[in-house]
C-alpha cells in the first residue's frame, strides 16, 4: 500500500520545502491515541491526523496536507493513488470531475477592496493613512511606550536612570565593603515605601535616600536611584558610560602568547581562500593602551531569513474528507468508515432518504406541516444565495420557522442530489437550553432519534450525529472550543440570534471573517429576529441579505373562571370546628386516664 508520507516528502523535496512533523499524546492509557501535526513553510494550512499508533497518525496527517494541496491546485489528482483523495476536485483541471452542488468558490471577498484581515478598521487608521496594518500600530504603541519611560533629566543626573542604578548601588555597596545593608520597607496608604542609608568613607558621614512605589520593586528602584544622583553629585560616583562591566584591561595585562607556525600557516590559508584581510599584519605595531576590533568588516556568508510556518491566528479548515469525524476530530479507524470514499457514503445516505420519505406517513405529514412555515415560501432563494455567495445574513419575525427549517433545508437539498456525504452543519444557540430544544424539535419533525443525522454539544452533555450528512446544535462557547483544534469536514456555519451580542459571538464573528477570506468555499449563514442588518451587511462588506415575513399566531384569552368551567373544578368542603372547645378537651383528658387505669 502507497505511503501518503512518502508522497508527500518526494513533492516537498522538488520544491525545496521540509515538511515538520509534531507528534503528541491524547487519551488516556486504556485508550491512547496519537495526534500527528504536519506544517509546510509557506504554506497557512496544517494538516491533522490521529491514530492508535505513531505511523498511521503520520500517514493520516500526510492524507490530510495531501487533500489540502489538491484542493489548492499545487497537486494534480492524477499524480496520487486514489486512496489519498476522496474524488474529483473542481480546481485539478486536469480531472473532469462533475459539477457539485456549492461548490463553485465566490468571486466577492468579505473584506472591501484593497482591505486584508491585517487591516485596521477606521477607528484605529490614522487619518490620509489607507495602507495602515497591525504591524504600524504595534511598532507605533512601542514608540510610545518608549517615550513614556524616557527619562529627560537623566542627562542633568550623570545619565543614571532607573533601570541601571540599582545595579551600580550594589557595585558600590560590594566595593566599599558595607555590610548589613538592606532596603527598610514600610506601607503608607496604598503605596509601599524603602527606605536605605549608607555610609559613604569620603564624605565621612552617611546618605540617605526614601521612595515610595506602588510595589516593593518599584520602591526599592527609586530608593537606589536617588542615592546614585546624590552620590553622583557628590563626587563620588561617576558618570553613566553605558556599560556597568569592567574591561578586561583593567584587570588582566596584557602578554604573550606562543602559537605553532603549523596552526598559523592554516590560519592565514584559510582567510586567503575566504579573500579576508587580517586585522593586524606582521608589519603592525600595536599600542597596548589602544583598543583595537578584530572584528571584520567583510561578510563571511550571508543567512537567508527563516519563513514563517504559518500565519498567527489562521484556524484550518478542510470541506468533509474521508476517514474523518468532524465531531470528535479523529480519524476513522475501523468500520466500514474508514475505507469508504464520501462518494459512496452520499449514495448510501440518499437510498436511506429516499426510502424513509417513500415509507414514512409519519414524515410525509411532518413535511406537509413544515411546508406552511412563512420561511418555506424563500427555500429556492435561501438555497440559491448561499451557493453563490460564502457569507448570507437571514432575517426573519420570530415564529417564521428560520431555526429549525434552514438547516434542513441546505441538507435535504445534499441528500436529494446524491452528495449528501459533502454536508456537515453547525448550528450554534445563545443557550444551552435552546440547544437541546431545537435538536430534539428538528429531530422530531424528521421523525428519527437524536443522534443520528442530527445531535447536540453543550457543556457536559453532548449526543453527536453521524459523520457524514448530519446536523450539531451547541452553543457559541462549544464551537469557539472546537476552533482550538480546526474546522475540518464542516461545510455549513450557522449563527443564530447574532442580535443577542456578547463577547463570544462578536469574537466569533471575526474569527468567521477571517476564516472565509482564506477558505472561501466555507458558507456561513447569520439568523437573528431583530437585527441591524445594514451594521452587519457593511462589517461583511455587503453581502446579501434575505428577509423573510412572519407570521401571527391566533392569540386566545382565557380567565381564571374559565379554566374552572373547563376542569369542572368541584372545592372541597370546609370541615365544620367544635363549638364547645372546653368539652372537647374534657373527653380527651377522661379518656387518657381510663387507659391509664
Amino acid at each position: 500500500m502507497a505511503n501518503p508520507k512518502a508522497f508527500l516528502h518526494e513533492w516537498c523535496a522538488k520544491n525545496s520545502l521540509e515538511p515538520q512533523f509534531e507528534i503528541k499524546q491524547a487519551g488516556t492509557k486504556f485508550s491512547l491515541r496519537f495526534i500527528c501535526e504536519v506544517s509546510v513553510t509557506g504554506h497557512n494550512y496544517v494538516g491533522v491526523g490521529n491514530s492508535t499508533n505513531k505511523k498511521d497518525a503520520q500517514g493520516n496527517a500526510s492524507k490530510d496536507f495531501l487533500s489540502y494541496l489538491i484542493r489548492q491546485g499545487f497537486v494534480t489528482a492524477d499524480s496520487l493513488p486514489s486512496s489519498f483523495i476522496s474524488g474529483p476536485v473542481v480546481n485539478d483541471n486536469s480531472v473532469k470531475a462533475p459539477q457539485r452542488f456549492m461548490n463553485n468558490v465566490p468571486q466577492k471577498s468579505v473584506y472591501q477592496q484593497g482591505q486584508t484581515p491585517n487591516t485596521l478598521g477606521e477607528a484605529y487608521r490614522p487619518i490620509g493613512r489607507t495602507d495602515f496594518q497591525f504591524k504600524d500600530f504595534l511598532n507605533d504603541e512601542s514608540k510610545v511606550e518608549e517615550a513614556e519611560n524616557l527619562d529627560v533629566n537623566a542627562a542633568i543626573h550623570g545619565n543614571w536612570t532607573i533601570d541601571n542604578a540599582k545595579s551600580r548601588l550594589n557595585q558600590f555597596i560590594q566595593s566599599n565593603r558595607l555590610k548589613n545593608i538592606d532596603y527598610k520597607y514600610s506601607f503608607m496608604g496604598k503605596s509601599f515605601v524603602a527606605e536605605m542609608s549608607i555610609f559613604v568613607h569620603k564624605l565621612n558621614r552617611n546618605v540617605t535616600a526614601r521612595e515610595s512605589g506602588s510595589n516593593k520593586q518599584s520602591a526599592s528602584k527609586s530608593c537606589a536611584l536617588s542615592l546614585i544622583r546624590q552620590l553622583y553629585h557628590l563626587g563620588v560616583v561617576e558618570a553613566f558610560s553605558g556599560s556597568l562591566k569592567k574591561t578586561i584591561l583593567n584587570i588582566i595585562e596584557p602578554y604573550e602568547v606562543n602559537v605553532d607556525p603549523l596552526l598559523l600557516n592554516k590560519v592565514y590559508d584559510i582567510l586567503q581562500e575566504l579573500n579576508i584581510q587580517p586585522v593586524i599584519q606582521n608589519d603592525t605595531t600595536v599600542d597596548t593602551e589602544a583598543t583595537i576590533s578584530l572584528i571584520s568588516n567583510q561578510v563571511i556568508a550571508e543567512f537567508s531569513e527563516s519563513k514563517c510556518l504559518r500565519s498567527v491566528g489562521v484556524i484550518p479548515w478542510s470541506p468533509p474528507q474521508p476517514n474523518w469525524n468532524p465531531w470528535l476530530a479523529i480519524n476513522i479507524d475501523e468500520g466500514p468508515l474508514a475505507t469508504a470514499t464520501l462518494d459512496q457514503l452520499s449514495e448510501e445516505l440518499s437510498k436511506d432518504y429516499d426510502e424513509k420519505l417513500n415509507s414514512s406517513e409519519d414524515l410525509v405529514q411532518s413535511f406537509e406541516m413544515r411546508s406552511k412555515l412563512p420561511v418555506f415560501a424563500k427555500k429556492a432563494e435561501i438555497l440559491e444565495v448561499i451557493k453563490k455567495n460564502s457569507i448570507v445574513i437571514i432575517q426573519g419575525s420570530t415564529g417564521c420557522g428560520k431555526t429549525t427549517q434552514v438547516c434542513q433545508f441546505i441538507l435535504d437539498e445534499y441528500l436529494s442530489n446524491i452528495q449528501g456525504a459533502y454536508c456537515n452543519i453547525i448550528c450554534t444557540q445563545p443557550r444551552k437550553i435552546s440547544a437541546l430544544s431545537v435538536a430534539d424539535r428538528v429531530a422530531f419533525e424528521r421523525k428519527e432519534d437524536v443522534g443520528l443525522s442530527v445531535g447536540y454539544s453543550v457543556r457536559f452533555n453532548s449526543i453527536f450525529p453521524r459523520p457524514y450528512g448530519a446536523i450539531l446544535f451547541c452553543t457559541v462557547g462549544v464551537l469557539l472550543r472546537k476552533l482550538e483544534n480546526g474546522m475540518r469536514g464542516v461545510s455549513h456555519v450557522i449563527v443564530d440570534e447574532i442580535h443577542e451580542r456578547d463577547v463570544n459571538s462578536d469574537f466569533l464573528m471575526v474569527v468567521l471573517k477571517d476564516m472565509v477570506y482564506n477558505y472561501p468555499d466555507l458558507r456561513v449563514i447569520f439568523m437573528s429576529a431583530t437585527i441591524n442588518t445594514n451594521m452587519f451587511s457593511k462589517y461583511f462588506n455587503c453581502c446579501p441579505v434575505i428577509d423573510v415575513e412572519g407570521k401571527c399566531y391566533a392569540v386566545k384569552e382565557y380567565f381564571l373562571e374559565d379554566i374552572v368551567d373547563i376542569l369542572n373544578y368541584q372545592p372541597v368542603p370546609e370541615i365544620k370546628k367544635s363549638k364547645n372547645k372546653d368539652k372537647d378537651e374534657e373527653s380527651v383528658i377522661l379518656g387518657m386516664d381510663q387507659e391509664e387505669n
